[in-house]
């Protein structure tokens, strides 16, 4: 299985960042992801499963057990049902749609990583979420392969029942699409892409946006919403959400740095490696943007990205 010793996790993040896997492999296909997974639990390591590491800050001591790669890339289509295997890239695979004439994840068009850990994180962009023409998911548990449906998910924002069995691998999911001109959704996609690109520049490395925003409807108490909707301009909140990077630059996060981990000039939700960047700057920094937010607005920002 081409199983590799002393991995840099470097090479498994898009903020490249990490210290050393024990062992890692790629998987290319089911059976082989059950072998592995098999044959960790019999050596009684522990595991863990990345796609392309564009949410993942893997730590500076390292993993010791067994990393693997998902790089199930599976593709099949009937009239206007489409399996993804968990490995496909998430923009390969949206601009895959749009050429079909498949609509529903062209606004999604430029996240990074792959479906598998799309649906893990349940993303969204641009009024769109992963989830929205999800029809059902394949999982290993670790013991056998099985499917669930869209409702067993439990989709939320940015939260799914995988991640809270962890466990539990995507393998692939089922999805259901509209038919749309092919033109008109690459178009959106293109416009998208040009939108985020005045965000992310080119070889910037960071995981995306690193805390959640915040949900109106579940901030409580409600004197605490009321008080803290005083504050924020009516033009700033988009789908029934406070952007977390709002908050951010009003507490004067813009260009703040720990070492080599800095907060972008541009956007304060936006925390990126300059190059030599170790996890535990970007807990420190984390820690210090999330006590200036509690401090001024009384909202506690959760993290979006994963530690590993």
């Amino acid at each position: 299985m081409n199983l590799k010793l002393n991995y840099p996790l470097k090479k498994v993040s898009s903020i490249k960042i990490g210290g050393i896997a024990k062992f890692f492999v790629n998987i290319k296909n089911e059976e082989g992801l059950v072998k592995i997974i098999k044959w960790a639990k019999k050596n009684k390591l522990k595991w863990f499963v990345v796609g392309e590491g564009s949410n993942l800050i893997p730590r500076d001591n390292g993993f010791n057990g067994l990393i693997v790669k998902n790089e199930i890339s599976v593709f099949k289509i009937k009239d206007n049902k489409v399996f993804f295997g968990a490995g496909n890239n998430l923009l390969k695979s949206i601009l895959k749609l749009n050429r079909l004439g498949l609509m529903g994840m062209e606004r999604m068009a430029g996240i990074p990583g792959t479906v598998g850990g799309a649906i893990r994180g349940s993303v969204g962009a641009y009024g769109q979420e992963i989830k929205d023409n999800i029809v059902r998911v394949k999982i290993y548990d670790g013991n056998k392969n099985f499917w669930i449906s869209k409702k067993q998910c439990h989709f939320t924002y940015r939260e799914s029942i995988f991640k809270k069995n962890k466990s539990w691998i995507i393998l692939g999911a089922e999805f259901k699409f509209e038919n749309e001109n092919p033109k008109k959704l690459s178009k959106i996609s293109k416009d998208i892409i040009k939108l985020r690109q005045q965000k992310y520049w080119s070889g910037l490395l960071c995981p995306g946006s690193f805390f959640k925003n915040i949900i109106i409807k579940n901030i409580k108490p409600s004197s605490l919403k009321k008080k803290l909707l005083l504050q924020i301009p009516e033009d700033k909140i988009t789908h029934g959400k406070i952007p977390a990077g709002y908050l951010l630059e009003i507490v004067g996060s813009k260009g703040l740095r720990f070492g080599n981990i800095k907060v972008a000039k541009h956007h304060g939700n936006l925390i990126y490696n300059m190059g030599r960047g170790k996890s535990s700057e970007i807990i420190k920094l984390a820690k210090v943007l999330k006590n200036r937010v509690r401090k001024k607005f009384g909202i506690n920002l959760v993290e979006e990205i994963q530690y590993l």
